[in-house]
């Protein structure tokens, strides 16, 4: 088993293996978590796995509910939050007892949010089953849910106390989810450089799971020596929204139809094509990136026009004013922050989707 420990002023562990949840409750009282316990998950987790976890909790000694809601973006919404908060009062939870996020990016965020709001403060435990969630959301406490205005305009900072990966949820994964989590598995890769980024270039679609374990294990040990120098985002965390500006423009204006793995994807072709018309990256360097996004077909149409991208900026939590934070890279492990003035978004999108298009038709 991998274990990556986050350290900071609230440490935790994440661990990664085959068949954690069947043994999550013997974990659970080896990391002294007590109290009773709620688990929130949703109608596509709760078939395969609630039963499991509830069985490995009660099994352990705990006393174990549970709230299943709608899949998908549509419950990370106040409607959900309030609905999320009234079940544990009326069950009586109280400071002492803990919440799991049992599912992906969606539960984790929400669960992180109740969490951190209910009793001004109760624990909560990951175990994400996605590859997106496992490799990104899970780690690192961001919470939120979403605002008609935006993506994640309400949420806070609330570190969980533990992250179970069970490498076995892959395996259930429809193929267009398990490429979802290669997005973010591709933008740690190109943040962190070295070893992951050639092991994602070696990587298929059906590496083993040996494999798998060092590619979820690289990401979570960069995220978390990240998230250590900066819990709350003030400074270098700030790279991990790697294509997330576009990405969260492409979700909401498509009425979060496209996912946002798929977003990233898209956001991370556009990123690297505006570093590269702003002469801070090299042709080889962005086709070498452009390549691992190709190999995993991701999708390079951006759905939006550079309009709406421009737009859209002045409701993103990273803008400061008349600027916004732009994550780019300038090399293979070397992303930077750079201001750029919202007047000037339209045009470098513009020129950047110009040039994709181009790189397009060539390739055909």
């Amino acid at each position: 088993m991998a274990k990556v420990s986050v350290k900071g002023t609230h440490p935790y562990d994440v661990l990664v293996r085959r068949g954690l949840l069947g043994e999550c409750g013997k974990i659970f009282r080896q990391q002294d978590i007590c109290g009773n316990v709620c688990i929130v998950t949703e109608e596509t987790v709760a078939p395969f796995y609630l039963q499991t976890v509830q069985k490995s909790l009660v099994e352990a000694g705990y006393n174990v509910s549970s709230i299943v809601l709608k899949p998908g973006e549509c419950s990370k919404n106040l409607m959900s939050l309030q609905q999320i908060l009234s079940f544990l009062a009326k069950e009586g939870l109280d400071r002492k007892d803990t919440l799991v996020a049992l599912g992906g990016g969606v539960i984790g965020d929400i669960t992180g949010f109740v969490a951190g709001i209910y009793l001004r403060g109760i624990a909560y435990v990951q175990m994400p089953t996605t590859l997106l969630a496992a490799v990104d959301s899970s780690v690192g406490g961001k919470t939120a849910i979403d605002l008609p205005e935006g993506k994640n305009l309400a949420g806070l900072f609330w570190h969980p106390d533990l992250v179970i990966t069970d490498l076995d949820c892959f395996q259930t994964l429809p193929f267009k989810v398990y490429r979802q989590g290669m997005a973010e598995v591709v933008k740690t890769a190109i943040l962190a450089g070295g070893e992951l980024f050639s092991l994602c270039e070696k990587a298929t679609c059906d590496c083993d799971s040996d494999m798998l374990e060092t590619m979820v294990t690289a990401c979570v040990t960069y995220k978390a020596q990240v998230v250590e120098s900066d819990f709350t985002e003030q400074g270098v965390r700030k790279l991990l929204n790697l294509g997330h500006t576009p990405a969260h423009v492409i979700e909401k204006r498509s009425g979060y139809t496209i996912s946002h793995g798929e977003a990233v994807a898209r956001g991370l072709y556009l990123m690297t094509a505006v570093a590269y018309v702003r002469n801070e990256l090299s042709e080889e360097t962005a086709e070498r990136i452009f390549g691992l996004l190709d190999k995993e077909k991701f999708p390079d149409d951006m759905v939006c026009l550079a309009k709406e991208f421009a737009e859209e900026a002045q409701y993103d939590k990273k803008r400061k004013g008349d600027s916004i934070s732009l994550i780019l890279p300038e090399g293979i492990g070397n992303c930077v922050i750079k201001e750029v003035p919202i007047t000037e978004l339209e045009k470098l999108y513009d020129g950047a989707m110009r040039y994709l298009y181009e790189r397009n038709n060539k390739s055909r």
